[in-house]
């Protein structure tokens, strides 16, 4: 396998910040070198330096894409994070399904800020679907509700817009029972249900930009993403997010992370098992 040399690292690296927004230490000049090899040699590329190249020339249209998609990480599965999903069942979906009843018009709307291959925004269409039908309740439905999840990778888009998931990814999170109500196997596949599917918008999109073309929402899931870039983009995304949560909208992060620039604009709130952060009166 062709070396990555040390000023090729920084170039990647620069431009990796710059695009992404993420935060290469020296540290991961391997892990840059092992997953753009392939990329390398699709290119027909000998160093990495000509692969630096095309990305900076534009001579190859979809280099950029394969860069990004190759760089970032996507690790997710079902549920992930228990206590975040005891709290929307306990807290925020009762609230929210009052205030549906209550005659509230405009639809709760949820987003998925880094949605990889889609089992974050699917899980809470199956937790909100499974709350109504134990419950009984028939004057709420799916449909009062709408659905965004986006990534800057489009490889992982294209997954979740497909919904079809291997037999150890069905498995990572998922019970049994909820595997054989949601999804049909399609030969060692299992795809999630059509109507299920259909309910979330998926966009590609990088949370550099800004996030007011977006909409206003009640739930913002920003989980286990912030922790690859600068401090500075950290900072920019929280003050982004609280302009775009509706008044009582909550902000998940990993269950795991601690940002105290936070502080700026969230109060944090403990239930439970589970965390939520809700915007700042002084930060709106």
């Amino acid at each position: 396998m062709v070396a990555l040399s040390e000023q090729e690292y920084q170039l990647f690296q620069r431009y990796i910040a710059e695009k992404c927004g993420i935060a290469l230490d020296d540290s991961k000049a391997y892990l840059v070198e092992s997953r753009l090899a392939k990329l390398l040699i699709d290119s027909q590329c000998d160093t990495f330096s000509e692969l630096f190249w095309l990305l900076q020339n534009h001579s190859d249209a979809n280099i950029e894409t394969r860069v990004i998609d190759a760089i970032t990480t996507n690790e997710t599965y079902w549920f992930r994070d228990s206590g975040s999903w005891q709290m929307i069942t306990q807290i925020w979906l009762p609230q929210k399904i009052a205030e549906i009843k209550a005659g509230r018009h405009d639809k709760i709307r949820i987003w998925s800020a880094a949605a990889s291959t889609g089992q974050e925004i699917y899980s809470l269409i199956i937790i909100i679907s499974e709350y109504l039908k134990n419950n009984q309740i028939t004057t709420v439905s799916i449909d009062d509700f709408e659905f965004l999840a986006t990534d800057i990778s489009t490889n992982v888009l294209t997954i979740a817009r497909r919904g079809y998931y291997d037999p150890i990814t069905i498995m990572r999170g998922l019970k049994p029972e909820l595997r054989e109500a949601y999804f049909n196997r399609e030969g060692t596949l299992w795809v999630l249900k059509e109507d299920y599917r259909k309910r979330v918008r998926f966009e590609q999109f990088n949370l550099q930009n800004s996030f007011l073309l977006l909409g206003k929402f009640d739930l913002v899931f920003c989980r286990n993403v912030l922790i690859y870039f600068t401090e500075a983009l950290r900072n920019d995304v929280f003050k982004k997010t609280a302009q775009v949560l509706k008044p009582k909208g909550l902000l998940l992060i990993g269950a795991a992370e601690i940002y105290y620039s936070m502080d700026n604009y969230f109060q944090k709130n403990i239930t439970g098992d589970g965390t939520y952060f809700t915007v700042k009166e002084a930060a709106k």
